[in-house]
């Protein structure tokens, strides 16, 4: 109802500084016993009507009206006062000089209720937007205050702020952590639901990610701190709902500047409808006073002012529960505008974790192709390598002793075993060599979207390992709900044109930019913003920030991202769920929905009663109790349907999609195949058959993917095995 916040005084946008938020307030009695002084004052507002109705005792009643807007109106009229100090008119200023305006013709009683009804309507006003301001305070209260930090002498308690970064920490079970850090020791489930929206607790081992708030399952875990007290993800989510005013949308800023103007205009054109009529003596001067006047109460700005931050901050905290961190409602509003959506493959379309699937040897064995390949890449630091390493490991393959290493940047190793000089790497590298080439086989796995890995000795081809990263499974929900909101895709990726083609046929992608390097893919944005529309770009890494920042809106990755990605991006998925886009774009519908929704109702109300207050068919009591607290309220309790959404995307784990097979092997045959993959992934086992994971992904019959694979031999059909090696 008022323009001004109750703890700060600023403009109303339910944003108030964290310090405001912590501090308790000191309430004075009229706020402390509100509902007792309104209750009162009714009392004396029911004896002001009786006594003017049945003993027609107009001064007693007149009387009995000043007390019960004394005992109603403290806050409306110190707020009036305040705005009138700065040369300034508000809500509650109109309302105050409506009142003494009712009092001055001797309808008191109908001041009164004005005042009365009014102070209800912002105290419910302010009930209501305290939700908001409680959800951010919660959330300031997630982390806590104190941290075990591990030190030379042991372990102590110290408070969090204290913590310097790369100093190490522990979380003993049922901990939440304090900072944000990187798991130095231990495993153990963590339960992010506060932070990302996830219910289900995420298993976090070596080198993952921990924020602060998470809360440790019953591992003992020692982590690095990534960021210190004021660096956090949460206390970033905190700072950006809060100065989510400085990035206000253009509604706002409309709506904002439209309100500087419109009081005082509404306050000259009541002051012409009481005087004009008496200069020209038209009517009884009385009726046309009292016209004017009521027009001051339907005309107050205060619904209109409301109807937007009002939603605005219920999606950004909304938002917030659900994981998505949204850097100002300008982006609500501007996310509506978005023609086509950019994405990242690498971390961002796929998980960023590598795989090893094919092992083709030409003259030796798979044991030794795979021995060989995995020595030389456990030389180096290469994510492909550390992929080759980890998978050798699991199927315990043995490495071999190598002697002159070499590392031939961007293109391969070369090494020494048992006297005999390997080159592994790619095929660029191996033609650059002189190799013999073997064009069908890798030409099939480069179509697929896989990297071959090759090795080689004196000029002839020995083997192939090829790996390829899988899509996430979240990915296809995505872009399919994106296709049905009638959106143009893309992919823009530093990766070869094959692996870009594959994930685009994958996920059905019609725009697919491969070898981009970041400057390319910034100019493809700014090239598409000029022939399409505005773009959003989604993104993880540090070669995605210059087109994160070029486009209209960046999104960003929130545990897969780097520091400047998260930085640049406008929006970030605390979880790397995709389908959190898609419940972003839900929300920001619905909230630029109750907006207009706000604004029409707010407009039509009020106009619509000015008219009937012209034509003298409008009391006081209904100007306050319809055209001003009705329409706020209205505006209020419709905002807040936000927080009644809830995502249709079900919560989907990657472990669920992992599988650890590589072979289908028939006993009767003694024969091998490599286990089938489709979609990007590999296929998921499904009573007697093999089916395509998406099916499994899919969220609506519409999504499914037909593929399947029958577990039988082809040429006996004996029941196939599931095996992990070939041997």
């Amino acid at each position: 109802m008022s323009n001004s916040c109750q703890q700060c005084n600023d403009s109303k946008s339910m944003s108030c500084s964290i310090d405001s938020i912590n501090k308790q307030e000191n309430e004075g009695t009229f706020e402390k016993y509100f509902w007792y002084f309104i209750v009162i004052s009714a009392i004396f507002l029911f004896f002001s009507f009786y006594f003017e109705i049945s003993f027609e005792v107009i001064i007693v009643s007149q009387i009995f009206s000043l007390i019960s807007v004394a005992l109603s109106s403290k806050g409306v009229i110190e707020s009036a006062g305040r705005e009138i100090i700065k040369k300034r008119l508000n809500a509650n200023a109109l309302m105050v000089i409506a009142m003494i305006g009712a009092f001055i013709i001797q309808k008191g009683q109908e001041g009164a209720t004005a005042i009365l009804l009014y102070s209800i309507a912002e105290r419910l006003e302010d009930i209501t937007s305290d939700k908001s301001r409680e959800a951010i305070s919660k959330l300031i209260q997630l982390a806590p205050d104190k941290a075990l930090l591990k030190t030379k002498d042991g372990i102590r308690e110290i408070l969090a702020s204290e913590v310097k970064l790369n100093e190490i920490i522990v979380l003993k079970p049922g901990m939440k952590a304090p900072l944000d850090g990187v798991i130095f020791s231990g495993s153990s489930y963590f339960n992010q639901s506060a932070l990302t929206g996830e219910s289900i607790p995420v298993l976090k081992e070596k080198g993952d990610k921990i924020y602060a708030s998470s809360i440790n399952g019953d591992g003992y875990i020692e982590m690095w701190v990534t960021h210190t007290s004021e660096n956090t993800i949460l206390a970033k989510i905190v700072e950006n709902i809060e100065t989510a005013r400085l990035n206000k949308s253009n509604t706002e800023r409309f709506i904002e500047k439209f309100a500087n103007y419109y009081t005082p205009i509404i306050l000259l054109i009541s002051v012409l409808i009481m005087v004009f009529p008496i200069i020209f003596s038209i009517g009884q001067p009385i009726d046309w006073v009292y016209r004017g006047i009521i027009l001051l109460v339907i005309s107050c700005p205060c619904a209109l002012t409301l109807s937007t931050p009002l939603a605005m901050v219920a999606a950004l905290t909304k938002l917030s529960r659900e994981g998505i961190l949204v850097k100002g409602s300008k982006y609500i509003e501007e996310i509506t505008k978005i023609k086509v959506f950019g994405f990242d493959k690498t971390g961002t379309l796929t998980e960023g974790r590598l795989k090893v699937y094919d092992n083709i040897p030409f003259g030796i064995s798979e044991t030794k192709n795979f021995s060989i390949i995995a020595s030389l890449e456990s030389q180096s630091e290469h994510p492909i390598a550390q992929a080759i390493v980890l998978e050798a490991g699991n199927q315990k393959i043995p490495l071999l002793e190598v002697k002159n290493f070499e590392m031939i940047k961007g293109k391969g190793v070369r090494g020494q075993i048992n006297q005999k000089i390997y080159e592994v790497g790619s095929i660029k590298f191996f033609k650059e060599l002189g190799y013999e080439n073997s064009e069908t086989i890798i030409d099939e796995i480069t179509k697929v979207g896989k990297t071959p890995i090759l090795l080689g000795s004196n000029k002839k081809l020995l083997g192939i390992l090829s790996v390829r990263d899988s899509l996430r499974i979240s990915a296809p929900i995505l872009l399919k709900g994106l296709k049905k909101r009638n959106y143009e895709t893309m992919i823009l990726s530093g990766d070869t044109q094959n692996t870009v083609d594959s994930i685009g046929e994958c996920l059905s992608i019609n725009l697919r930019y491969g070898n981009l390097l970041p400057n390319q893919k910034l100019e493809k944005i700014k090239t598409l913003q000029k022939e399409i529309g505005p773009v959003s770009m989604v993104g993880d890494g540090i070669n995605d920030a210059p087109a994160i920042a070029t486009s209209n809106v960046g999104i960003a990755m929130g545990v897969s991202g780097s520091d400047i990605a998260l930085q640049t991006a406008d929006l970030v998925i605390m979880n790397d769920d995709l389908t959190k886009i898609l419940v972003f774009l839900d929300i920001a519908k619905k909230s630029n929905n109750i907006i207009k929704q706000n604004i029409i109702i707010s407009i039509t109300v009020k106009i619509s009663m000015a008219i009937l207050t012209i034509f003298g068919l409008m009391t006081l009591m209904l100007a306050v109790g319809i055209g001003d607290m009705g329409v706020s309220l209205f505006a209020l309790f419709n905002s807040l349907r936000l927080f009644r959404y809830k995502s249709k995307f079900q919560e989907l784990s990657e472990e669920d999609f992992d599988v650890s097979a590589k072979y289908l092997y028939c006993k009767k045959c003694k024969l091998y195949q490599t286990y089938p993959q489709h979609h990007g992934r590999e296929m998921i086992k499904s009573e007697e058959r093999l089916v395509c994971w998406q099916r499994l992904a899919a969220e609506i019959k519409e999504d499914e993917c037909s593929e399947e694979f029958e577990l039988k031999c082809q040429q006996c059909n004996e029941e196939l095995e599931m095996k992990l090696n070939a041997l």
